[in-house]
């Protein structure tokens, strides 16, 4: 058994063996039993990398990033570095979870790719990682869709939950301005601001409807095949009836 062989030479070309034939599992515990043994020569670059793929290759990303991280840091000219950064940047994309969760593994799998995309533009690994940071980006702007509907649907909620909705979708449209959700961010705001007029306190409600008016025909001019016109024609039409009675209620005193 290599595990056993007193010769570490042996046991490296073993574990390059078992590492081209995609056996993984026992190229790793070869590869970490002898790294030590290999330290300080130019074989550990190679040890350092062939771990992090066979860590990879296995969907372990944690380790994975762990011995990416550890080459990076010893080898800054490493002559695998380009694709070591790429590496990195896949297993924090791999382990971004799902929208409602925290979300530090996709900012750094951002980071990563972008720091890939300026540093390495012309690798071929270039075109999948500008898929994967669309697709990450699209991910973070769902979630700021999820957060401006829970304010909504909290609406007077202990606070103006309506003005807190408006600020997040309008932040998310400025930070995602080409995301698949524009439109929904749009509504968001539509209907915030309209909900907010229409439980203003008297001082606020015209400033108010004719902001929240000027927002209904933004929207319908932007979007002008939404499915929610019906919906936004309606709101428009009560502030329209909102502004008409703070004129005439102006003209009469």
């Amino acid at each position: 058994m290599l595990m056993k062989h007193p010769d570490i030479n042996v046991k490296y070309q073993g574990a390059i063996k078992y590492y081209n034939e995609k056996d993984y599992k026992k190229a790793i515990e070869l590869f970490e039993d002898i790294q030590g043994a290999f330290r300080g020569t130019d074989a550990a670059q190679d040890i350092t990398y062939y771990l992090a793929n066979c860590y990879m290759q296995r969907k372990d990303y944690e380790s994975s990033i762990h011995y990416l991280e550890s080459y990076r840091e010893a080898y800054v000219r490493g002559k695998y570095l380009e694709e070591c950064n790429y590496m990195l940047a896949y297993c924090h994309y791999k382990m971004s979870p799902y929208f409602e969760l925290d979300q530090t593994s996709t900012y750094k799998a951002i980071e990563q790719l972008n720091y890939c995309l300026t540093m390495y533009p012309l690798n071929e690994k270039s075109a999948d990682a500008k898929t994967m940071l669309d697709e990450l980006k699209d991910k973070l702007a769902k979630r700021e869709l999820a957060n401006a509907n829970l304010y909504y649907n909290l609406g007077m909620y202990m606070g103006n939950n309506y003005r807190s909705a408006v600020v997040t979708a309008m932040n998310a449209m400025n930070e995602f301005p080409d995301c698949a959700y524009k439109e929904e961010f749009a509504f968001i705001i539509v209907k915030s601001k309209y909900k907010e007029t229409i439980n203003s306190v008297a001082k606020k409600l015209h400033e108010r409807s004719e902001d929240s008016w000027d927002e209904c025909y933004y929207f319908l001019n932007e979007f002008p095949e939404t499915k929610h016109r019906k919906e936004v024609e309606k709101m428009a039409e009560h502030l329209k009836r909102i502004n008409n009675a703070h004129i005439d209620n102006t003209n009469n005193n």
